[in-house]
């Protein structure tokens, strides 16, 4: 009995909590003026206070916005980064222009910690602007998605979430969640991004929460029995996703209507 007892002990406390399941809390790090003015050794160490602090608080998400890190080397941040968070959460650095040494070209650059991890995603659509600056920023070549918490992640500029191609591939593949980190953006560039994530989390079954540099961020969920169609207000810069429900909603015994669990169109002829 009492070894019995021991396992179970064991077991417990190598099992994630019910708690940890039920919700994913994401911090959308905020930033402003003041850091592109900082010294590299001052902006490096307010990246890792930032996280420092969201991992205090709980987060299971840190993400940075769209070209947060414009004109500073990574190199040095990450494995500060790596240590503050710990093998367990995911961290996005949103894109930024990066041109490796004897290169003729650019590329937008993010970085996403993820497994204990980092793994460098580029922008597989670069926008107009980027590619006619100089140096030419050229289109990625992969759409990594990540596993995290039993559900299957995307974390997308702001100006890929627009793409339907992109989309249709998050589709196929079954992600619950998308990360989308925004730019400094005019108010028709935030509108566009915000109605087209509304689109997005309905079509995909999936959260899409929106992080840009300012701006509080916003959490879509899918238009389905249980979740609100409206974006949620988040607490401060965090958005707590309701994380078993959306897992749920991909199970075979839910009896609603699930589109976004067909990615093959039943047509059959071109329309």
């Amino acid at each position: 009995m009492l070894k019995l007892y021991f396992l179970a002990a064991l077991f417990a406390a190598a099992t994630p909590s019910l708690a940890a399941t039920e919700t994913v809390i994401v911090r959308a790090v905020a930033t402003d003026p003041a850091w592109k003015k900082a010294t590299d050794a001052d902006w490096i160490d307010r990246i890792v206070a930032e996280v420092k602090t969201a991992v205090k608080d709980g987060a299971d998400a840190i993400v940075f916005a769209e070209g947060f890190s414009t004109g500073r080397r990574l190199d040095v941040l990450l494995p500060y980064l790596k240590t503050e968070a710990g093998p367990d959460r995911l961290i996005v650095l949103g894109n930024a222009p990066y041109q490796e040494p004897g290169k003729d070209y650019a590329v937008s650059r993010a970085q996403i910690y993820s497994d204990g991890a980092w793994v460098a995603l580029d922008k597989l659509d670069p926008e107009p602007s980027e590619l006619s600056a100089k140096p030419q920023v050229r289109p990625g070549t992969r759409l990594i998605l990540f596993r995290f918490r039993g559900g299957l992640i995307a974390a997308l500029p702001a100006y890929s979430l627009l793409k339907p191609e992109i989309a249709a591939s998050l589709k196929k593949r079954g992600v619950a969640l998308v990360l989308v980190t925004a730019p400094e953006e005019d108010e028709d560039g935030r509108a566009r991004t915000e109605r087209v994530a509304s689109g997005r989390a309905a079509e995909l079954g999936a959260a899409v929460v929106v992080a840009s540099p300012a701006k509080t961020p916003a959490l879509y969920l899918p238009a389905q029995k249980g979740f609100d169609l409206k974006p949620k207000a988040a607490a401060g810069r965090d958005v707590r996703i309701p994380w078993k429900k959306l897992l749920e909603i991909r199970t075979p015994d839910k009896a609603e209507r699930r589109p976004f669990l067909d990615p093959v169109p039943g047509y059959q002829t071109e329309i």
